[in-house]
């Protein structure tokens, strides 16, 4: 084993991935939205606020942990496969119009793209579970409702090609 791989699960052992992470990301959000809307006044009242709820998010953390994990592999598959969408387009020379690339051309479809796989992540990460909701999918009935939005992509796109 090498060290870091020795470091990594020493910090898991000892509770860092599951606890300290979520109480610092809490604490950090917290106290960002009290900043910006300036609530209150006094910075060291936003400190103590940001402080309690984060400690308030301490006990479910065995329950959060596996979500943000989740979340995170997630959103990195995501972020790299559009990375890889945008070279492609990129490279092929893709625009939407006379000066405007593809992506401002169809801002509207290209964002509700992006909603769904955000709800898909969000799914996909156990968030349902996060809510209290218990919904288990098969594998069998996930890919045939992958491969029948595919078919409904494709042939949105055909039939408005065509018309």
């Amino acid at each position: 084993m090498s060290g870091v791989e020795t470091m990594v699960q020493g910090l898991e052992t000892a509770g860092f991935f599951a606890y300290i992470l979520p109480w610092l990301l809490t604490l950090a959000l917290t106290y960002g939205l009290l900043e910006h809307y300036d609530l209150p006044r006094s910075k060291s009242a936003r400190a103590v606020i940001a402080i309690a709820i984060a400690f308030f998010v301490l006990p479910t953390g065995a329950i959060i942990a596996p979500f943000l994990t989740g979340l995170v592999k997630s959103f990195v598959i995501l972020i790299s496969g559009a990375l890889i969408a945008v070279i492609f387009i990129e490279v092929t020379g893709i625009k939407g119009g006379d000066r405007a690339t593809i992506f401002e051309q169809h801002a509207k479809e290209f964002a509700i793209i992006l909603l769904i796989l955000s709800v898909l992540i969000f799914l996909g990460a156990g968030g349902l579970d996060i809510l209290g909701w218990k919904f288990s999918i098969g594998l069998g009935s996930l890919n045939l409702l992958f491969f029948l939005a595919v078919m409904v992509v494709g042939i949105w796109f055909i039939a408005a090609k065509g018309g």
